[in-house]
């Protein structure tokens, strides 16, 4: 028995263990413990009965039996690492909710009753988010729940001395940042604990919304009671693209298009903050993309769930500080292998 038999041998037992070992845990995944089983005995088999090799590579159009073990090493070895990413994604959504609840744990718990409440987020953002929170206090709203996510800048101070003067603004702090799709979800689960508005708002902290534009989703869910929740757009009214960046345009109309083959939900602009939820939405969209794919989560919940949805025309105020803080174009690239990852893989 050559050295190369003998290490053939032990992979295969201790695959095998490996397989024993998946199944009477109990997230058990029939997936698993099939690719370990099938990878274990193959080795055993190909030890004892080297001819099955040969049989194998001419079923696939390989020449030498050796051909076999690589290209099986090489789709093991993918799984392998597929399976790792999957643990990797399930420590992260793992971590955010412990800073999730740490964070709701820590704030003033109070209840939120009215017509509305604005979602902020901020991350870094000391120097436009007071103005972002006048411009909705001025328009006449009190309810704002602003998430800090992590800011290492004066946030807190600036959160702080806002609510001096105005007790409505309720903060939760996470003191790690974990990214747009974990903070949303904090916001979710801290009104399904403590709002009882009819409807929520999301908001960008960084200036790119106009508070003028929610008027046009009060007027939508006014004339359709049936929805639950209605997104804005930049793609309604051509006068509204004026000054979006020419290469953000076409990626936002391909991730239109994405969304749609992987969801079925319809929007001409799939990735925009500017959200209106009916408040019995939340309790059917729970997100676990912590990152800005969070976005595309959402559609497919809605889509999951038979949430009735529809569109306003929003204008999205582009700066060179919002550009330079905001989603960057190359992100689209890691948002389509999320979205697919989450999809098949999870």
């Amino acid at each position: 028995m050559t050295l190369l038999e003998v290490f053939f041998i032990i992979s295969g037992l201790v695959i095998f263990i490996l397989a024993l070992d998946i199944a009477q845990k109990e997230k058990f995944n029939a997936l698993h413990f099939f690719v370990f089983i099938l990878i274990g005995g193959g080795l055993l088999v190909f030890t004892f009965f080297p001819w099955v090799l040969n049989e194998l590579g001419k079923i696939f159009g390989l020449q030498r039996w050796a051909d076999v073990l690589v290209y099986g090493s090489i789709i093991f070895l993918l799984y392998f690492v597929l399976l790792l990413l999957s643990k990797v994604e399930n420590n992260k959504h793992y971590i955010s909710k412990m800073v999730r609840e740490l964070a709701i744990g820590s704030s003033s718990q109070k209840i939120i009753e009215g017509n509305e409440v604005f979602l902020v987020r901020s991350y870094n953002e000391a120097s436009v988010l007071e103005s972002t929170i006048q411009s909705i206090l001025e328009a006449g709203y009190e309810n704002i729940l602003i998430v800090d996510d992590g800011s290492r800048d004066n946030t807190s101070e600036i959160i702080h001395k806002m609510k001096e003067n105005h007790p409505w603004i309720i903060d939760i702090k996470h003191f790690q940042n974990r990214g747009g799709g974990a903070a949303l979800e904090t916001w979710f689960e801290y009104l399904r604990r403590y709002g009882k508005t009819k409807f929520v708002v999301t908001f960008d902290a960084d200036g790119q919304h106009r508070i003028s534009d929610y008027s046009k989703f009060k007027k939508a869910f006014k004339k359709y009671p049936h929805l639950d929740v209605v997104f804005g757009s930049r793609f309604l009214k051509k006068w509204s693209l004026q000054n979006i960046p020419f290469i953000r345009k076409y990626i936002l109309k391909g991730g239109r298009l994405f969304t749609y083959l992987v969801s079925g939900v319809k929007l001409t602009d799939a990735h925009n903050g500017y959200r209106v939820f009916r408040n019995s939405a939340l309790y059917k969209i729970h997100l676990t993309a912590d990152s800005m794919a969070y976005a595309s989560e959402i559609t497919e919940q809605v889509s999951q769930n038979n949430l009735a949805y529809g569109e306003v025309s929003v204008d999205i105020i582009y700066t060179d500080y919002s550009l330079a803080k905001g989603q960057k174009s190359s992100n689209a690239i890691f948002i389509v292998f999320h979205t697919i990852w989450a999809k098949f893989f999870k």
